[in-house]
Protein backbone atom coordinates (compact mmCIF):
# COMPACT_ATOMS: atom_id res chain seq x y z
CA UNK A 1 0.00 0.00 0.00
CA UNK A 2 0.92 3.55 -0.69
CA UNK A 3 -0.41 6.83 -0.64
CA UNK A 4 -0.99 8.32 -4.50
CA UNK A 5 -2.23 11.18 -3.72
CA UNK A 6 -3.04 14.08 -1.25
CA UNK A 7 -6.01 16.32 -1.15
CA UNK A 8 -6.17 18.73 2.04
CA UNK A 9 -9.47 21.21 2.49
CA UNK A 10 -9.34 23.65 5.47
CA UNK A 11 -6.44 22.05 7.49
CA UNK A 12 -4.29 23.74 10.02
CA UNK A 13 -2.79 25.99 7.99
CA UNK A 14 -4.16 24.94 4.42
CA UNK A 15 -6.48 26.12 2.51
CA UNK A 16 -6.38 23.76 -0.36
CA UNK A 17 -3.85 21.54 -1.91
CA UNK A 18 -3.99 18.78 -4.12
CA UNK A 19 -0.67 16.76 -4.13
CA UNK A 20 0.58 13.37 -6.23
CA UNK A 21 3.32 10.94 -5.03
CA UNK A 22 5.34 8.35 -6.09
CA UNK A 23 5.86 5.45 -4.12
CA UNK A 24 9.51 6.29 -3.23
CA UNK A 25 10.31 9.11 -1.03
CA UNK A 26 9.15 12.52 -0.89
CA UNK A 27 11.06 15.49 0.50
CA UNK A 28 9.52 18.59 2.22
CA UNK A 29 11.56 21.68 3.10
CA UNK A 30 10.90 25.02 4.10
CA UNK A 31 11.56 27.56 6.77
CA UNK A 32 10.11 26.16 10.08
CA UNK A 33 6.76 27.14 10.93
CA UNK A 34 5.45 27.04 7.08
CA UNK A 35 3.64 23.60 8.06
CA UNK A 36 5.70 21.08 7.31
CA UNK A 37 4.73 18.98 10.09
CA UNK A 38 0.94 19.60 9.44
CA UNK A 39 1.37 17.73 5.84
CA UNK A 40 2.95 14.76 7.57
CA UNK A 41 0.12 14.92 10.33
CA UNK A 42 -2.77 14.95 8.10
CA UNK A 43 -0.97 11.51 6.70
CA UNK A 44 -0.83 10.02 10.29
CA UNK A 45 -4.74 11.19 10.60
CA UNK A 46 -5.86 9.56 7.71
CA UNK A 47 -3.48 6.03 9.14
CA UNK A 48 -4.48 6.25 12.39
CA UNK A 49 -8.11 8.15 12.77
CA UNK A 50 -6.02 10.46 15.36
CA UNK A 51 -3.27 13.21 15.26
CA UNK A 52 -0.18 12.27 16.83
CA UNK A 53 -0.21 16.16 18.45
CA UNK A 54 -3.35 16.63 19.74
CA UNK A 55 -6.49 15.42 21.33
CA UNK A 56 -8.36 18.25 20.05
CA UNK A 57 -10.00 17.44 16.85
CA UNK A 58 -11.09 21.44 16.62
CA UNK A 59 -7.55 22.71 16.46
CA UNK A 60 -6.80 20.51 12.53
CA UNK A 61 -9.79 22.74 10.96
CA UNK A 62 -8.41 26.17 10.19
CA UNK A 63 -8.96 29.28 11.61
CA UNK A 64 -12.41 30.78 10.63
CA UNK A 65 -13.66 27.59 8.78
CA UNK A 66 -16.66 25.81 9.57
CA UNK A 67 -14.75 21.91 8.49
CA UNK A 68 -11.94 19.96 7.32
CA UNK A 69 -11.62 17.45 4.88
CA UNK A 70 -8.67 14.94 4.16
CA UNK A 71 -8.59 12.73 0.99
CA UNK A 72 -6.11 10.09 -0.17
CA UNK A 73 -6.09 8.00 -3.24
CA UNK A 74 -4.52 4.50 -1.78
CA UNK A 75 -2.92 2.22 -4.10
CA UNK A 76 -2.69 -1.32 -2.89
CA UNK A 77 0.05 -3.85 -4.34
CA UNK A 78 -2.01 -4.93 -6.89
CA UNK A 79 -2.28 -1.69 -9.02
CA UNK A 80 -6.25 -2.72 -10.75
CA UNK A 81 -7.27 -1.94 -7.04
CA UNK A 82 -7.53 1.42 -5.42
CA UNK A 83 -9.10 3.00 -2.18
CA UNK A 84 -10.74 6.68 -1.56
CA UNK A 85 -10.26 7.45 1.87
CA UNK A 86 -12.02 10.51 2.72
CA UNK A 87 -11.96 12.04 6.51
CA UNK A 88 -14.36 15.07 7.13
CA UNK A 89 -13.72 16.90 10.70
CA UNK A 90 -16.53 19.36 11.69
CA UNK A 91 -16.25 21.08 15.24
CA UNK A 92 -17.29 19.81 18.28
CA UNK A 93 -15.70 16.11 17.68
CA UNK A 94 -18.48 15.90 14.69
CA UNK A 95 -15.94 13.51 12.44
CA UNK A 96 -17.58 11.74 9.00
CA UNK A 97 -15.38 8.82 7.51
CA UNK A 98 -15.76 7.69 3.76
CA UNK A 99 -13.86 4.51 2.47
CA UNK A 100 -14.80 4.36 -1.27
CA UNK A 101 -18.01 6.68 -0.76
CA UNK A 102 -19.07 4.25 1.98
CA UNK A 103 -19.40 5.96 5.17
CA UNK A 104 -17.52 4.35 7.98
CA UNK A 105 -18.88 3.67 11.59
CA UNK A 106 -16.14 2.70 13.28
CA UNK A 107 -12.40 3.55 13.27
CA UNK A 108 -11.49 -0.15 13.12
CA UNK A 109 -12.87 -0.67 10.00
CA UNK A 110 -10.26 1.49 8.26
CA UNK A 111 -7.00 1.93 10.50
CA UNK A 112 -5.52 -0.69 8.94
CA UNK A 113 -6.00 0.41 5.51
CA UNK A 114 -2.38 2.12 5.37
CA UNK A 115 -0.49 1.73 8.13
CA UNK A 116 2.01 4.18 9.03
CA UNK A 117 5.21 5.17 11.45
CA UNK A 118 5.84 8.38 12.21
CA UNK A 119 8.67 9.58 13.56
CA UNK A 120 9.33 13.27 15.31
CA UNK A 121 11.17 15.49 18.17
CA UNK A 122 8.00 14.71 20.30
CA UNK A 123 8.79 11.25 20.39
CA UNK A 124 11.14 11.56 23.05
CA UNK A 125 8.02 12.12 25.34
CA UNK A 126 8.01 8.43 25.34
CA UNK A 127 10.35 8.46 27.75
CA UNK A 128 10.15 11.61 29.31
CA UNK A 129 6.48 12.07 29.69
CA UNK A 130 4.09 10.53 32.23
CA UNK A 131 3.18 6.98 31.75
CA UNK A 132 -0.05 7.64 29.76
CA UNK A 133 2.40 8.15 26.94
CA UNK A 134 3.77 4.68 27.45
CA UNK A 135 1.06 3.42 27.44
CA UNK A 136 -0.53 5.16 24.52
CA UNK A 137 2.31 3.89 22.26
CA UNK A 138 1.82 0.37 23.04
CA UNK A 139 -1.74 0.67 22.46
CA UNK A 140 -1.43 2.79 18.87
CA UNK A 141 0.86 -0.07 17.97
CA UNK A 142 -1.70 -3.02 19.20
CA UNK A 143 -4.75 -0.71 17.53
CA UNK A 144 -2.75 -1.32 14.37
CA UNK A 145 -1.96 -5.02 13.92
CA UNK A 146 -4.68 -5.91 16.07
CA UNK A 147 -8.14 -5.02 14.15
CA UNK A 148 -9.75 -5.83 17.45
CA UNK A 149 -7.55 -4.68 19.89
CA UNK A 150 -9.71 -1.22 19.89
CA UNK A 151 -13.25 -2.63 20.50
CA UNK A 152 -11.67 -4.57 23.78
CA UNK A 153 -10.24 -0.97 25.11
CA UNK A 154 -13.58 0.78 24.22
CA UNK A 155 -15.19 -2.29 26.60
CA UNK A 156 -12.85 -1.80 29.06
CA UNK A 157 -12.90 1.52 29.63
CA UNK A 158 -16.77 1.33 29.55
CA UNK A 159 -16.31 -1.06 32.72
CA UNK A 160 -13.77 1.10 34.19
CA UNK A 161 -16.17 4.17 33.79
CA UNK A 162 -19.18 2.56 35.26
CA UNK A 163 -16.99 1.00 37.98
CA UNK A 164 -15.48 4.49 38.88
CA UNK A 165 -19.18 5.57 39.19
CA UNK A 166 -20.02 3.45 41.42
CA UNK A 167 -17.08 4.50 43.38
CA UNK A 168 -18.58 8.18 43.16
CA UNK A 169 -21.62 7.48 44.39
CA UNK A 170 -20.46 5.50 47.50
CA UNK A 171 -19.54 8.21 49.58
CA UNK A 172 -17.19 5.80 51.21
CA UNK A 173 -19.82 3.31 52.45
CA UNK A 174 -20.85 0.04 50.81
CA UNK A 175 -24.15 -1.17 50.65
CA UNK A 176 -24.99 -5.07 50.00
CA UNK A 177 -26.07 -3.51 46.78
CA UNK A 178 -23.05 -2.02 46.49
CA UNK A 179 -20.72 -4.50 47.17
CA UNK A 180 -22.96 -6.91 44.07
CA UNK A 181 -22.61 -5.09 41.84
CA UNK A 182 -18.94 -4.11 42.24
CA UNK A 183 -18.09 -7.91 42.35
CA UNK A 184 -19.58 -7.69 38.27
CA UNK A 185 -17.77 -4.55 37.45
CA UNK A 186 -14.76 -6.71 38.96
CA UNK A 187 -15.40 -9.82 37.10
CA UNK A 188 -15.75 -7.67 33.88
CA UNK A 189 -12.67 -5.59 34.42
CA UNK A 190 -10.60 -8.47 35.15
CA UNK A 191 -11.51 -10.33 32.75
CA UNK A 192 -10.93 -7.49 29.92
CA UNK A 193 -8.17 -5.91 31.64
CA UNK A 194 -6.15 -9.36 31.51
CA UNK A 195 -6.52 -9.65 27.42
CA UNK A 196 -5.00 -5.77 27.14
CA UNK A 197 -2.30 -6.46 29.66
CA UNK A 198 -1.38 -10.20 27.86
CA UNK A 199 -1.50 -8.37 24.48
CA UNK A 200 1.11 -5.36 25.70
CA UNK A 201 3.31 -7.73 27.50
CA UNK A 202 3.14 -9.99 24.43
CA UNK A 203 4.08 -7.05 22.54
CA UNK A 204 7.06 -5.55 24.36
CA UNK A 205 8.37 -9.14 24.72
CA UNK A 206 8.33 -9.72 20.31
CA UNK A 207 10.12 -6.32 20.17
CA UNK A 208 12.50 -6.41 23.20
CA UNK A 209 15.34 -7.91 21.19
CA UNK A 210 14.82 -6.04 18.17
CA UNK A 211 15.42 -2.70 20.58
CA UNK A 212 18.49 -4.06 22.02
CA UNK A 213 19.96 -4.16 18.84
CA UNK A 214 18.43 -0.72 17.57
CA UNK A 215 19.71 1.09 20.48
CA UNK A 216 22.98 -0.89 19.99
CA UNK A 217 24.10 0.35 16.50
CA UNK A 218 23.27 3.51 17.57
CA UNK A 219 25.03 4.25 20.74
CA UNK A 220 28.00 1.93 21.96
CA UNK A 221 27.94 -0.03 25.22
CA UNK A 222 24.07 0.97 25.99
CA UNK A 223 23.01 -2.82 27.55
CA UNK A 224 19.85 -1.85 26.92
CA UNK A 225 16.42 -3.74 28.40
CA UNK A 226 12.81 -2.81 28.86
CA UNK A 227 10.69 -3.67 32.19
CA UNK A 228 6.64 -3.98 31.48
CA UNK A 229 5.11 -2.25 35.40
CA UNK A 230 2.09 -3.70 36.84
CA UNK A 231 -0.40 -1.10 37.96
CA UNK A 232 0.01 -3.36 41.48
CA UNK A 233 3.99 -2.46 41.42
CA UNK A 234 3.84 1.12 40.43
CA UNK A 235 4.41 2.47 44.33
CA UNK A 236 7.09 0.05 45.11
CA UNK A 237 9.23 -0.13 41.97
CA UNK A 238 12.82 1.27 42.25
CA UNK A 239 14.62 3.32 39.94
CA UNK A 240 17.49 -0.04 39.56
CA UNK A 241 16.10 -3.38 38.16
CA UNK A 242 18.60 -5.07 40.19
CA UNK A 243 20.09 -8.05 38.40
CA UNK A 244 19.42 -6.79 35.32
CA UNK A 245 16.46 -9.10 34.39
CA UNK A 246 13.55 -8.25 32.46
CA UNK A 247 10.13 -9.15 32.35
CA UNK A 248 11.21 -11.79 29.72
CA UNK A 249 14.07 -12.95 31.73
CA UNK A 250 14.44 -16.61 32.54
CA UNK A 251 12.99 -15.92 36.31
CA UNK A 252 9.90 -14.40 34.84
CA UNK A 253 8.28 -16.57 31.98
CA UNK A 254 5.54 -17.85 34.41
CA UNK A 255 4.50 -14.26 35.65
CA UNK A 256 3.09 -14.17 31.45
CA UNK A 257 0.72 -16.86 32.57
CA UNK A 258 -2.81 -15.46 31.37
CA UNK A 259 -4.51 -17.14 34.34
CA UNK A 260 -1.31 -15.92 37.18
CA UNK A 261 -2.13 -12.15 36.02
CA UNK A 262 -5.94 -12.87 35.94
CA UNK A 263 -5.22 -14.14 39.73
CA UNK A 264 -3.14 -11.22 40.87
CA UNK A 265 -5.38 -8.65 39.16
CA UNK A 266 -8.24 -10.07 41.18
CA UNK A 267 -6.10 -10.20 44.48
CA UNK A 268 -4.91 -6.84 44.18
CA UNK A 269 -8.05 -5.07 43.12
CA UNK A 270 -9.71 -6.69 46.08
CA UNK A 271 -6.91 -5.62 48.17
CA UNK A 272 -7.11 -1.90 47.10
CA UNK A 273 -10.56 -1.44 47.79
CA UNK A 274 -10.35 1.41 50.79
CA UNK A 275 -8.06 2.82 48.82
CA UNK A 276 -10.67 3.12 45.61
CA UNK A 277 -13.21 4.34 48.21
CA UNK A 278 -11.12 7.18 49.65
CA UNK A 279 -9.97 8.47 45.55
CA UNK A 280 -12.77 7.76 44.19
CA UNK A 281 -11.36 5.61 41.30
CA UNK A 282 -9.81 2.59 39.96
CA UNK A 283 -6.23 2.17 40.55
CA UNK A 284 -5.94 -1.13 39.77
CA UNK A 285 -5.72 -2.09 36.12
CA UNK A 286 -3.77 -1.59 32.89
CA UNK A 287 -5.00 2.35 33.10
CA UNK A 288 -2.41 2.58 35.24
CA UNK A 289 0.29 0.63 33.91
CA UNK A 290 3.42 1.59 32.71
CA UNK A 291 7.06 0.37 30.89
CA UNK A 292 10.61 1.59 31.90
CA UNK A 293 13.90 1.48 29.79
CA UNK A 294 17.21 0.63 31.12
CA UNK A 295 20.32 1.04 29.67
CA UNK A 296 22.69 -0.50 32.42
CA UNK A 297 20.06 -1.52 34.47
CA UNK A 298 19.41 2.45 34.93
CA UNK A 299 16.11 3.68 34.44
CA UNK A 300 16.77 5.85 31.32
CA UNK A 301 13.93 8.10 32.01
CA UNK A 302 15.71 9.48 35.75
CA UNK A 303 19.12 8.94 34.99
CA UNK A 304 19.61 8.84 31.32
CA UNK A 305 21.52 11.60 29.20
CA UNK A 306 19.32 13.52 26.84
CA UNK A 307 20.83 11.45 23.87
CA UNK A 308 20.50 8.18 25.51
CA UNK A 309 16.93 9.12 25.80
CA UNK A 310 16.65 10.43 22.23
CA UNK A 311 18.00 7.30 20.68
CA UNK A 312 15.77 5.07 23.16
CA UNK A 313 12.71 6.83 22.03
CA UNK A 314 14.20 6.11 17.86
CA UNK A 315 15.33 2.78 18.66
CA UNK A 316 11.40 1.99 20.25
CA UNK A 317 9.89 3.74 17.05
CA UNK A 318 12.00 1.37 14.72
CA UNK A 319 10.27 -1.21 16.55
CA UNK A 320 6.93 -0.25 16.00
CA UNK A 321 8.20 0.11 12.04
CA UNK A 322 9.52 -3.88 12.63
CA UNK A 323 6.44 -5.34 14.07
CA UNK A 324 3.90 -3.56 11.95
CA UNK A 325 5.83 -5.01 8.87
CA UNK A 326 6.22 -8.47 10.79
CA UNK A 327 2.60 -8.45 11.44
CA UNK A 328 0.55 -7.00 8.40
CA UNK A 329 3.06 -8.22 5.83
CA UNK A 330 3.60 -5.04 4.26
CA UNK A 331 5.36 -1.95 4.60
CA UNK A 332 4.10 0.97 6.44
CA UNK A 333 4.17 4.41 5.39
CA UNK A 334 6.92 5.98 6.80
CA UNK A 335 6.94 9.80 8.33
CA UNK A 336 10.10 11.39 9.34
CA UNK A 337 9.30 15.15 10.66
CA UNK A 338 13.00 16.46 10.95
CA UNK A 339 14.25 13.69 12.92
CA UNK A 340 17.44 13.83 11.43
CA UNK A 341 18.50 17.16 13.00
CA UNK A 342 18.36 16.13 16.06
CA UNK A 343 21.26 13.23 15.34
CA UNK A 344 24.63 13.92 14.52
CA UNK A 345 26.17 12.67 10.95
CA UNK A 346 27.23 9.24 12.40
CA UNK A 347 23.81 8.64 13.68
CA UNK A 348 22.09 10.24 11.34
CA UNK A 349 23.60 7.84 8.43
CA UNK A 350 23.08 4.32 10.83
CA UNK A 351 19.22 5.72 11.18
CA UNK A 352 18.79 5.91 7.14
CA UNK A 353 20.88 2.58 7.15
CA UNK A 354 18.30 1.03 9.34
CA UNK A 355 15.15 2.17 7.90
CA UNK A 356 13.32 0.26 5.31
CA UNK A 357 13.98 1.43 1.92
CA UNK A 358 11.07 -0.48 0.40
CA UNK A 359 8.52 1.67 2.51
CA UNK A 360 7.27 5.52 0.54
CA UNK A 361 9.01 7.82 2.88
CA UNK A 362 7.92 11.88 3.45
CA UNK A 363 10.61 13.35 5.39
CA UNK A 364 10.79 17.24 6.26
CA UNK A 365 13.51 19.51 6.82
CA UNK A 366 13.99 23.09 7.24
CA UNK A 367 17.79 22.58 5.91
CA UNK A 368 18.08 20.13 2.96
CA UNK A 369 21.78 19.99 3.63
CA UNK A 370 21.24 17.42 6.17
CA UNK A 371 20.65 14.80 3.17
CA UNK A 372 23.77 15.72 1.55
CA UNK A 373 25.77 12.63 2.70
CA UNK A 374 23.13 10.64 2.82
CA UNK A 375 22.18 7.49 0.59
CA UNK A 376 18.22 8.75 0.37
CA UNK A 377 17.33 9.22 -3.58
CA UNK A 378 14.21 11.51 -3.20
CA UNK A 379 11.71 10.90 -6.12
CA UNK A 380 9.79 13.93 -5.57
CA UNK A 381 11.03 17.73 -3.53
CA UNK A 382 8.27 19.98 -2.37
CA UNK A 383 8.97 23.68 -1.11
CA UNK A 384 6.35 24.80 1.42
CA UNK A 385 6.27 29.07 1.94
CA UNK A 386 3.07 31.27 2.35
CA UNK A 387 0.90 28.10 2.68
CA UNK A 388 1.42 26.46 -0.39
CA UNK A 389 3.23 23.69 -1.81
CA UNK A 390 5.25 23.93 -4.40
CA UNK A 391 7.30 20.63 -6.43
CA UNK A 392 11.04 21.75 -6.90
CA UNK A 393 13.82 19.97 -9.02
Amino acid sequence: MYIKSLELRNFRNYNHINLEFDKGSILFTGNNGNGKTNLLESIHYLSAGRSHRTYIQDELIRWGSEYALLRACIESGDESKMHILEIEIRKNNNIKIRMDGVYQKKKADFISLVPSVIFSPDDLKIIKSNPGTRRDFMDSILEKIFKDYYRLKLQYNKILLQRNSLLKSTEGALSSNHRSTLEVWNQNLVKYGTEIILMRLNLLRSIVQQFNSYVNALFDNADPDIEYVFSWDRDGKTENCGDGKTLYGENHTDIIDGESIRKIFMDKLNESLDRDLANRTTNIGPQRDDFKVFFKNKDVRAFGSQGQQRISSISLKLCELYIIKKMLKREPVLLLDDVLSELDIKRREKLVGVINRNSQTFVTSADSSHFDCLDIDFHKKYLIEDNEVKMVK
